[in-house]
């Protein structure tokens, strides 16, 4: 609740500056013991000013015989009210004539001081020795965002935190010059001490907005590094570049240019374009851009011209000449070509990888060898067809017919699998085909075959190869007639089961050599998948390596382990007749036997030195020595047609080399092999 009391000023002068000191200082130890903030105002007046402060006092222009009120909105604060009325009622007025003169001065000046303070751009905030703010001046208010009625009369760091206004004072040093953000204006500041006899009464801080500075300063920065990249970019083009303005003259030329020519950039600078090529006919549908001209050189070089206007704020203001040496050019659309292939064979490498069945996600590896096998055995999926699984031993072959068979629309039937060359050839017809109880010694039960369990799913009879001639024509009869007898049955089951065979064997020799019969051969081989082996995909082995280390390492809860690249290395130069089963095996005993984070070469088996040795051997055949390398197309060269010449297909080159039979052909026509 607001406390107030009212008081006539008797003074002759009124509240002039020499009175408006006493009661300002008056007014500080009063606010100091009663720890409350004192205001002065006329009576026909809302707000007041600080009475602890000599301008503001001044500023009311308070006359002899007006009626004034002290008040303070702080609790406890009617004693200091009281107080503070009785002081300035009590001022008395001294007639002394030289005190007069001297009062009026001073009054005038403080008045002066207080319209220049307004008046001046630069912000101003002045204080007394107590860090109290006596002066706020308009410009203050404009930068800071703060009232002067706010902020005057209290503490100044309360308010501006940023200015440090009570340390100017300990410190009794002037800090110039000094750029600091306040809200979202950029200011310089000058803050210096006021010393009296070396003590400090008061501090004073000048600051100026150069928020408008700094933008300008920023466009400007600007401005320059867009120049320093366009004329990188014009000078690291291909292309050469010539502006010119309105009178045709030559204002720019970039380097590509001037080397084009054959011209020195001061021969060309200021010279019509006209000058530089004379017996070239340059139109205004040249200069409008709607038209170009083909230059020949002395030395019979040709190049095209063409012309691009600079237009300004809708004003023409000159053109940028363009030109490309036609050979160039051609050589661009011969690249274009190339890269034009180079697009279509990933797109159709990148469409055969998304064609791919998701369950055939977990067979790890993104060669192009395997990718196209994949792709079939993705396609075969889609009906029962029989498969046969074409693949040396350890590629892969189950698990391409198990992804078969989960792709497909027997998914939710059992896959069976059956290894032929597991299974003595005298107990494999009991094993497919089950028996009745009491048929053979031993028999005290039935049992259900593989191909009676699988009924509704698939089969997969692995090394089909190393099946004997009499169950050959047994299982023939069973695919042709989808039933089969239990040995010592008496009556057909009937049965629905797919068929996915495999083998490592030459089924095509085998035929010739009467080992295997033709009828069944067709039967099982109506779609066939061919595995490529692991040194035709030697891309993949660093994807397997890691596959194989975090297996291994939930396998036997073992900490994760890298491959240092010397033993990568190593591998990727093995022929693995093994396949990807042996990198499994060698990941696993290399991580077995590793004691650190690292499978290193001494972890891997000691035979893989000798793929080493060979490597070394072949950078030796291709004198491998850093100062006379051979060049990556007479390197691709050479092995290409060596491949061709130990292989005799483009085929089988191709799988030797990890590549498509069609990468072959185009590298022996690039190359004009015979």
């Amino acid at each position: 609740m607001e406390k107030a009391q009212r008081i006539i000023i008797k003074n002759k002068n009124g509240l002039h500056t020499r009175v408006a000191a006493m009661v300002a200082r008056q007014s500080q130890k009063i606010e100091e013991i009663w720890d409350c903030q004192l205001y002065l105002r006329r009576i026909d007046s809302q707000e007041g000013v600080p009475c602890n402060s000599v301008l503001p006092l001044v500023s009311l222009k308070v006359k002899n015989g007006e009626l004034v009120e002290v008040y303070s909105h702080d609790s406890g604060s009617a004693e200091a009210v009281y107080k503070l009325a009785s002081f300035l009622g009590q001022t008395a007025e001294l007639e002394v004539p030289e005190n007069e003169v001297i009062d009026s001065i001073l009054q005038e000046n403080t008045l002066a001081s207080e319209k220049i303070f307004e008046s001046i751009n630069n912000g101003l905030i002045a204080m007394d020795s107590n860090g109290i703010i006596n002066i706020f001046n308009r410009a203050a208010e404009e930068i800071t965002g703060i009232n002067a009625k706010d902020i005057i009369g209290k503490k100044g760091d309360e308010w501006v935190p940023n200015f440090n206004l009570t340390d100017l004072l300990y410190s009794k040093r002037e800090n110039l010059g000094f750029k600091q953000k306040i809200g979202e204006k950029w200011v310089i500041t000058n803050k210096s001490p006021i010393l009296v006899d070396e003590e400090v009464v008061g501090g004073v801080v000048v600051f100026q907005d150069i928020s408008q500075i700094e933008e300008l300063s920023w466009e400007l920065h600007s401005v320059k590094e867009l120049k320093e990249k366009l004329n990188n970019i014009l000078e690291t083009v291909d292309d050469g570049i010539c502006m010119i303005n309105r009178c045709q003259e030559v204002t720019y030329v970039n380097h590509p240019f001037v080397k084009m020519f054959k011209k020195e950039g001061t021969q060309v600078l200021t010279r019509k374009i006209h000058e530089l090529f004379p017996k070239e006919k340059f139109g205004e549908a040249f200069f409008l851009g709607k038209d170009e001209n083909i230059i020949t050189t002395k030395d019979g070089r040709e190049f095209i011209l063409n012309a691009r206007p600079i237009i300004i704020e809708s004003k023409f203001r000159g053109n940028v000449v363009v030109a490309k040496e036609l050979t160039e050019i051609a050589k661009l659309a011969d690249r274009i070509e190339l890269l034009a292939q180079k697009t279509q064979f990933l797109q159709e490498e990148l469409a055969k990888k998304e064609g791919l069945n998701q369950s055939f996600n977990n067979i790890v590896g993104k060669s192009g060898a395997l990718i196209e096998s994949l792709t079939v055995a993705s396609k075969a999926s889609r009906t029962d067809a029989a498969v046969l699984i074409r693949g040396e031993s350890g590629t892969g072959k189950e698990m391409v017919a198990r992804s078969i068979h989960l792709a497909g629309s027997r998914n939710s039937k059992p896959f069976v699998g059956m290894n032929c060359a597991a299974i003595p050839s005298n107990l494999l017809e009991s094993e497919l085909f089950g028996y009745e109880k009491g048929a053979f010694t031993g028999a005290y039960k039935e049992k259900r075959g593989k191909f009676e369990i699988a009924s509704g799913g698939t089969i997969f009879l692995d090394e089909i190869g190393d099946m004997d001639k009499a169950m050959q024509a047994k299982l023939l009869r069973v695919l042709q007639e989808q039933e089969i007898e239990r040995i010592g049955g008496v009556k057909p089951i009937k049965i629905d089961v797919r068929v996915i065979a495999a083998t490592n064997s030459p089924l095509e020799e085998m035929m010739k050599e009467g080992t295997f019969r033709r009828d069944l051969y067709y039967r099982l081989n109506v779609i066939t998948v061919l595995l490529p082996p692991l040194r035709q995909r030697k891309g993949d082995i660093p994807l397997l390596v890691e596959h194989f280390t975090e297996k291994i390492s939930k396998k036997y809860d073992l900490p994760k382990c890298a491959i240092k690249k010397n033993a990568l290395t190593a591998l990727e130069h093995y022929h693995f007749p093994g396949n990807v089963r042996e990198l499994e095996n060698m990941i696993e005993g290399g991580m077995t036997l590793s004691n650190t984070e690292w499978i290193t070469l001494d972890d891997l088996p000691s035979y893989l030195w000798d793929e080493i040795d060979n490597l070394r051997t072949i950078e030796n055949t291709f004198s491998l020595d850093g100062d006379n390398l051979p060049t990556f197309e007479e390197m691709e060269r050479a092995l290409i047609e060596k491949a061709i010449i130990r292989h005799g297909s483009f085929r089988k080159a191709g799988q030797a080399l990890g590549l498509d039979h069609k990468t072959i052909a185009n590298k022996v026509k690039k190359y004009q092999l015979k």
